[in-house]
Parts: C-alpha cells; sequence; structure tokens
C-alpha cells in the first residue's frame, strides 16, 4: 500500500520535473509552471517587469477545489478565459488579453485569483451603535437563523465568499493590554503568502528527519518543498534578519549559533529568544511545540502586510453553567488582544460572578430559551458579535492561550475563507488517557476541521445563510455550505487544542474505539506541549 506522505510526495515531484518556463513572441508570452507555487516564483522572477499584452498561463498540476472563482479585475483587462480540469487534478489554462502592455508579473498574479485566491486581512469599520447595553439579554427573534444582523449593511443576497471578504462588522474595542501587537522590526520582513508552514508534515518531527546546512537559503517553490520535511536547519553567519525571520516561518526549526548579534538585534525579542532557547530534545511533540512557537513568533512579527489585529469574537454558547469557569478562564487567558467573548446562555440563568469571570474582556451576554434548538441559538449570538471576524468556542474542550493567533495567523497566510484545527488530540475522561490520534492533513487545504475550532468572517456566515437552525450538525452544515458556495477550508497545526470526550451530553457520539482507531502517543494528563 503506497503511504499518504509518499501520495503527499507525488505532486511535489511532477511539479518539479514540469519546473518553470517563459517563451516569449512579440508582445504575447506563454508562462508554463509545475504548480502554483512555482508560478508565484515566476511572477517574482527576472521576467516579472517584461511588457505583454497576450499571455497564457498552463499550470501542469492544478488539484480540483470546490470553488471556481473568476479572474480578479485588473488595468488593462479586456478577456480572460480559464480552463480547469474535469477531473480531480490535472492542467489548468488561463488566457488573458490586454488593452494596453502591462508586466508579465502583474499578469501571473491576476491568473493567480483564479488558480488560488486569497483573501486579505481584514480591515476595520466603525464601531457599532447598538442601543442595548452589551449585558441585556436577547429576545427570543422570529427571524431565521440566517437572516442578516441589524449592523449588516449588506442585503440578504450579499455575495458569497469567493466574491470578496467582506469587513463590514464593526470590530470590538481594543483591548488594552498590550498582548503581542504586530511589530515589523525594520527590514527584516517577508511575504507569508508565499513563506509560510503551508505543507509541513508530522514525520519533520521525527528525530530520523534530514538536517540541513544552510549558509544563504533560498525560497523558491523548490527550497520550500524541501523545508517540508526538514527538521532542523543550521544557518551561517552571513544570513541576513529577513531570510532569518523567513526560515523561521517554514517551521523547520533553526540552529542560529552561528548568526552575529547584529542581525539577531534585528528580530523582535519573542523570535530571538526562542532561537537563543536550548533545543526541544528528540521527543516529536516538544520537537512540533518548538516550531510552532517558532513559526508564530516570526508570522506575527515580521510577516509583512498585516495591519493592527483583526476583531475576533470567540462565540461560546452553553446549557452547562459548571463548564463556564474553565471555559471562560481560557476564553480570558488567550493572548490575542482584540477579542470580544459574546456568552451565549442557551436556557440556563447566568452565574454569579460573571462579569469577573470574563477577566475584563469586551462581552456580549445573550440569553435564549431552552426550546431554541442549538443552530438558533448560535445564530443569535453571532448577530450580536461585534467582530470583523468569528470563532466558534465548545465549553468543554480545552484551548491553549496563543489559540486565537493561530487561527488568525493561519487565514492570513493560507487566504482561506475558513480556519481551524484537526481534533488530533482527544481527552478521553471516562480512561483518564490523552490520546493523540491521526486526523487529516494539518497545515493544508481539505473539507474539515473540527468545529470548536472554527474561525471565519462574519459576513462569510452571513453570506451562505447562517447557521442552520437545527438541534445538531450545526458545524457540519455551515461547512458544506460554504465550500458549496465557493469558499475554501484550511486546517492549521493541531497544537493548542484538546478535544473532550465526556461519557454523556455530546450531540454527535460515535464510541470511543473510534477514537482509539489511529492513535499514537498517550499521556495520563495534557502535556504541557500539547498547548504550545
Amino acid at each position: 500500500m503506497i503511504s499518504a506522505e509518499l501520495k503527499a510526495a507525488a505532486p511535489e515531484r511532477l511539479a518539479a520535473a514540469v519546473g518553470t518556463r517563459v517563451a516569449r513572441l512579440g508582445d504575447s508570452a506563454l508562462v508554463v509552471a509545475g504548480n502554483t507555487d512555482l508560478l508565484r516564483d515566476i511572477a517574482a522572477g527576472p521576467f516579472a517587469a517584461e511588457p505583454t499584452r497576450r499571455v497564457r498561463v498552463v499550470v501542469a498540476y492544478w488539484r480540483h477545489t470546490p470553488w471556481s472563482a473568476p479572474v480578479a479585475p485588473a488595468p488593462h483587462l479586456v478577456r480572460h478565459r480559464v480552463a480547469r480540469p474535469h477531473l480531480r487534478r490535472g492542467t489548468a489554462v488561463v488566457t488573458l488579453r490586454y488593452a494596453r502592455p502591462v508586466p508579465l508579473g502583474d499578469a501571473i498574479r491576476s491568473a493567480l485569483t483564479a488558480l488560488a485566491p486569497t483573501d486579505p486581512w481584514p480591515a476595520h469599520a466603525p464601531t457599532p451603535t447598538d442601543p442595548r447595553p452589551a449585558h441585556a439579554p436577547t429576545p427570543t427573534d422570529p427571524r431565521p437563523a440566517h437572516a442578516p444582523t441589524p449592523t449588516d449593511p449588506r442585503p440578504a443576497h450579499a455575495p458569497t465568499p469567493i466574491d470578496s471578504r467582506p469587513a463590514h462588522a464593526p470590530p470590538t474595542p481594543t483591548d488594552p493590554r498590550p498582548a503581542h501587537p504586530p511589530a515589523l522590526i525594520g527590514p527584516a520582513c517577508f511575504d507569508a503568502t508565499r513563506i509560510n508552514p503551508r505543507g509541513r508534515r508530522p514525520a519533520a518531527y521525527r528525530a530520523d528527519a534530514p538536517r540541513l546546512i544552510l549558509d544563504n537559503p533560498g525560497f523558491d517553490a523548490a527550497a520550500l518543498a524541501r523545508l517540508r520535511d526538514t527538521h532542523s536547519v543550521a544557518v551561517g553567519a552571513g544570513i541576513d534578519p529577513a531570510a532569518l525571520a523567513a526560515l523561521c516561518a517554514t517551521g523547520v526549526l533553526i540552529d542560529a549559533a552561528a548568526v552575529p548579534p547584529t542581525t539577531r538585534a534585528a528580530l523582535h525579542t519573542e523570535l530571538r529568544d526562542l532561537l537563543d532557547a536550548p533545543p526541544p530534545g528528540d521527543d516529536p511533540l516538544a520537537v512540533e511545540a518548538r516550531s510552532v512557537r517558532q513559526r508564530r513568533a516570526a508570522l506575527r512579527n515580521h510577516a509583512a502586510g498585516q495591519g493592527d489585529p483583526p476583531a475576533v469574537s470567540a462565540i461560546l454558547a452553553t446549557r452547562r453553567p459548571d463548564l463556564l469557569g474553565p471555559a471562560l478562564a481560557m476564553l480570558g487567558g488567550q493572548t490575542y488582544p482584540n477579542l470580544e467573548i459574546v456568552l451565549c446562555l442557551h436556557g440556563v440563568a447566568a452565574p454569579p460572578g460573571l462579569a469577573a469571570a470574563l477577566g475584563g474582556r469586551p462581552h456580549q451576554i445573550v440569553e435564549v430559551p431552552a426550546e431554541v434548538s442549538f443552530g438558533t441559538a448560535l445564530g443569535l449570538a453571532t448577530a450580536r458579535a461585534g467582530g470583523t471576524l468569528i470563532t466558534k468556542v465548545d465549553d468543554d474542550d480545552t484551548y491553549g492561550p496563543e489559540h486565537l493567533w493561530d487561527l488568525v495567523l493561519a487565514r492570513h497566510y493560507s487566504g482561506a475563507t475558513l480556519v481551524g484545527k484537526g481534533s488530533e488530540l482527544v481527552f478521553l475522561e471516562s480512561r483518564g488517557t490523552v490520546v493523540r490520534r491521526r486526523s487529516g492533513v494539518p497545515e493544508a487545504f481539505g473539507e474539515m476541521v473540527s468545529g470548536g475550532t472554527m474561525l471565519l468572517a462574519k459576513g462569510d456566515v452571513t453570506a451562505v445563510g447562517g447557521w442552520r437552525p437545527v438541534p445538531r450538525s450545526v458545524d457540519l452544515g455551515l461547512i458544506q455550505r460554504l465550500v458549496r458556495a465557493g469558499g475554501t477550508i484550511y486546517r492549521t497545526h493541531p497544537l493548542g487544542y484538546v478535544y473532550h470526550r465526556r461519557a454523556t451530553g455530546h450531540t454527535w457520539d460515535p464510541g470511543e474505539d473510534y477514537f482509539l482507531r489511529n492513535a499514537g502517543a498517550t499521556w495520563p494528563t495534557i502535556p504541557p506541549d500539547a498547548l504550545a
């Protein structure tokens, strides 16, 4: 049987065999690339500035995705055609014609909007003018859960996620705590949409994974593909700060012993401290945790194109007031600075001391009757959310303090409509055991993430009809409608999230044996590195 890792590597071998080619004839150009990563290399290469009016872009290996995005509007573009393979994978061709010559790099980037669309960092919008106090209960709303929110200026027929990245949802008040604001350090920044941990494989955390020595690392598609399987890299004294930060963002562990103090001084303190820390040893979880901490520090402090952290509303709907204490403590302990907590009390009264439990965070408290379905409760809570982005939080799971940062950063470098984590780490409470199991491919586009980790724009929830007014499977329903509408789903690394299984209280119960299948490492309690 062919292993999953070999299957994953086959497209890269095919793309490498095709490579990149550019042929010119007058004001026409033929561009051939093995995959979209190689196509991006051409857009940033020596041919990028050459003028052209007619361009034919051929991508030899293009994997079919649920969306069918058009070429985005561009100056002087008068005609375009996109031909995608009918099967799950194959050759994709984009033909462009311009009224006047444009740089070839601009034409290639236009083709990429149809073949590998991304969404920008969300913009801020005006503060809401909701006259209700934040703690006011929400009456049962006769509208279906998918109806537009009162503060949403778009009509109900707003475009689907592939058309635009809505930024209409008002942000929460900025949290005064200085928790990791973006801090680009001089020129030590890089393009995170190209250089990131996407495609990093779990085998890279094993002790037998390749270790490299690189004096001057490159960041073309071939070099990035090689780093996905690499455990660590020892860098030379001549590396510049931007290249060092970019290398850290790929997730490969860095041996920076030879890096001089002047280069280190150009890095953010958070990243510099990680590079100065002792190596993690050979335990795969410890290696992965160091990789996650390092890439996070590089991405949030050195990735170009980031503004202020977008406003995020964490929606916590619960029928179990006994679980509120730990759940609110975990939300209050998030390092993400621009966070609003939307607490939906589903048929239960607010417990005493609730304001103190919210830890001073901006918040909304929404009370709904017990007879209302879970999906309707989520819809009412979402309507009250003030963030540009919303994330769903489950009351019985465990979240690390950097969980929200991981989701926001993954959305930035992947450009996906929805991002989340997989439920690889599972706490079986009846057995007192934490297991790690194989559950999907991390750092990759796919079709599913754990419902308690979903993060997406509030406008995208509205655009696909909101949460279904049903008692269960609301997460799956939203994901399926996003995919049908042309949205993309990205699964980042699994650390910082532990899925709990109790004897009762779950809307989906396949039995504990389901979670023991394909289980690897086990622990009696949640290891600290699992919450890195």
